[in-house]
């Protein structure tokens, strides 16, 4: 999976579970401050994102996620194990 096509996958579950609007979007968005997600939301939007691509993301991984390149990378990284 390319990083756009990861970045698309993400936009629609932020924007279906989240109610984000996706102007607001965008790779350097930060999570809390821009897109409006606190800590639960992140927990919900990572067992959302491993259901979606059949990876895990460790606690301390969700602990450096702060803008939605980040959540890309990441989740790019773990693809590329499997």
């Amino acid at each position: 999976m390319t990083r756009e096509e990861i970045l698309a996958r993400l936009t629609e579950v932020l924007i279906r579970n989240f109610d984000v609007k996706r102007e607001v979007i965008r790779p350097d968005a930060h999570l809390c401050e821009e897109l409006d997600l606190d800590s639960i939301d992140a927990i919900d939007l990572v067992v959302t994102l491993e259901e979606e691509t059949d990876i895990m993301i460790e606690e301390s991984e969700l602990r450096e996620l702060r803008l939605i390149q980040d959540v890309v990378s990441l989740i790019q990284r773990k693809l590329e194990k499997v």
